[in-house]
């Protein structure tokens, strides 16, 4: 259904009638495919349960393949729009990324955009539009034409084609260029309109239709390995949001639908360049900011008494030093990716110096190399990670270990049992360790607490914010533990022994996979897991070219012929 918008309105009936609400109905059996709607008609909510920008009202059975819708991200929606319109500098409200299974990218193949979502982003796309066409010089470079005043020549087409397949990510098909033709030469001609203000509604309408919210990627049987291989315009997306974090450009669409997206030498043809790209080192360290939990650093609160240097300067301080330490450090050009758990590499700003122990530098970001006796490497080192995995008044070994343990070894602890006491009494006399040791021997807590609390245990000497202490109140602090039979002594021991680990190098590639394909679990692709971990070893632990082999793999152009029982698949 298609409603024109009637321009003095505040809020035209087009947007909501663009088929966001009722999306789902396009996802129906046969509704989408790479060209476009093929049927508007019938069908219900195929997004499973979640929360965030909305949730679907049942799942569709794509056993024999068809589309996966996946919202785009904050970050993927703000990417898409610079590459449309350039830099939009007026503050944009969008939906909340929901984060499932930790990844934003899972998150967005689980939920559907309701009501609530379909106001901000009408939104966001009439102020990003209308800033644009506030511009003359600006507008008329991005339409390419002069149009008439009323819309009635040739520009506006020219310029929805191309938009719209920009836009959209594929070709419109002919209904569709008919039915914006419409919307824009209707608004052009309203009383007190202009050829501006006709293009500026497109615009507007175009960024809030679900061919640009959603990215939808179709698959189909593959009778040559039994799996669902993904088609090439939906290769194009997928290769392109993955590596550089942006739509794909018009020369990757074109070579889609060329078919040199069909075969795995030409995804890793296509994908090379990709991974020059000024964008990619942002986009692939996106993963490992999620993998880390990074972003709880911004959002966790401290108690202002006991630690009165903690605002939002060094909370952003702290961030940026880790999201500077994972670009330059973990993926830096021929970098080892195991840097991640051992480096002795950070960064430190004026704020987050003292934190350090270090001199600060004049001015920004300086890199360090961190000497033994700061106790700290890797991630686990990082101010940002021990902060967000800490209580507002104290440090805990429990919840920084139950991190660990879910985010690094794929090992989540069920929750205590009902009616336990997790709280444990205050004992000036004893240490934390010493007190949680109730814990550990208690027969309905041991069995857990005896798998993340020595994690925890090696970070003892940080406190809730990240700073190190040689005691804690005067008490001697034990930080020692092992992982799969490795001792350590502290963060930086501990670092090493992960770098090393199987099972951590395991679950790394487990949890990216999960990432790039949008998918809670890998139950049913146990096996592209297992090779990815083989491959990251062949490849010297390189992430760029482990990256460049994962795109041209199964693991990426296709996907486990398995039931869809949730999420917008």
């Amino acid at each position: 259904m298609m409603v024109v918008p009637r321009a003095s309105k505040p809020r035209s009936a087009l947007f909501t009638a663009l088929g966001l609400i009722g999306l789902c109905s396009l996802a129906c059996t046969g509704g989408i495919d790479e060209g476009g709607p093929q049927s508007q008609t019938g069908g219900s909510g195929n997004a499973g349960a979640g929360t965030g920008p909305g949730a679907g009202t049942g799942p569709v059975d794509l056993t024999n393949g068809g589309p996966k819708l996946r919202v785009l991200t904050q970050t993927e929606y703000k990417n898409a729009l610079t590459y449309l319109l350039g830099v939009i500098s007026a503050p944009l409200k969008l939906p909340a990324d929901t984060f499932v299974a930790g990844f934003s990218s899972i998150g967005g193949a689980e939920v559907a955009i309701n009501a609530p979502a379909v106001e901000l982003y009408e939104t966001a796309s009439r102020t990003a539009a209308a800033e644009v066409f506030a511009d003359a010089a600006r507008w008329q470079q991005l339409v390419g034409c002069q149009p008439q005043a009323d819309l009635s020549d040739a520009c506006l087409e020219t310029f929805i084609k191309t938009f719209g397949k920009r836009a959209f990510r594929r070709e419109l098909e002919a209904v569709e260029l008919t039915q914006w033709l419409k919307v824009g030469r209707d608004a052009a001609q309203l009383p007190g309109s202009s050829a501006a203000k006709g293009l500026e509604t497109v615009v507007s309408g175009l960024l809030q239709s679900p061919y640009f919210l959603y990215r939808v990627e179709i698959n189909e049987p593959d009778a040559s390995n039994g799996r669902l291989k993904y088609k090439g315009l939906s290769m194009a997306t997928r290769l392109a949001f993955l590596i550089t974090g942006r739509p794909p450009s018009d020369a990757l669409l074109t070579a889609a639908a060329a078919g040199q997206l069909d075969t795995a030498e030409g995804v890793k043809a296509a994908a090379a360049p990709l991974l020059n790209d000024p964008n990619a080192v942002e986009s692939l360290a996106g993963f490992f900011n999620e993998f880390a939990q990074t972003r709880l650093v911004s959002v966790v609160e401290k108690s202002p008494a006991m630690f009165p240097s903690w605002n939002p300067a060094l909370q952003s301080s702290m961030l940026q030093a880790t999201q500077l330490f994972i670009k330059n450090i973990v993926l830096a050009p021929g970098a080892d990716v195991r840097s991640l758990f051992d480096s002795n590499q950070t960064f430190v700003d004026a704020a987050l110096a003292p934190l350090y122990g270090v001199a600060a530098p004049a001015s920004g970001f300086m890199q360090l190399t961190l000497g033994p006796e700061t106790g700290r490497a890797g991630i686990l080192g990082q101010a940002a990670v021990l902060a967000g995995h800490s209580q507002i008044d104290h440090n805990s070994p429990t919840r920084r270990g139950v991190f660990i343990s879910d985010a690094f070894l794929c090992t989540m602890p069920p929750p205590p049992p009902n009616g336990v006491v997790t709280i444990l009494p205050p004992d000036p006399t004893k240490s934390t360790r010493d007190r949680l040791a109730a814990h550990r021997t208690s027969e309905s807590c041991k069995n857990c607490h005896q798998i993340f609390d020595p994690l925890g245990f090696g970070l003892e000497h940080f406190d809730s914010i990240g700073q190190y202490r040689a005691t804690e109140d005067g008490l001697t602090i034990d930080a020692t533990g092992t992982l799969d039979g490795v001792a350590y002594d502290g963060a930086a021991q501990m670092g090493a022994a992960f770098r090393q680990n199987p099972r951590a190098l395991s679950c790394m590639m487990s949890n990216f996979y999960r990432s790039s394909n949008g998918l809670k679990n890998t139950d049913a692709d146990l096996a592209q897991v297992e090779a990815l971990t083989q491959t990251l070893a062949a490849k010297g632990y390189v992430w760029r070219d482990l990256v460049a082999e994962f795109v041209a793999s199964d693991a990426f152009r296709s996907a486990p012929r398995t039931a869809v029982t949730a999420g917008n698949q």
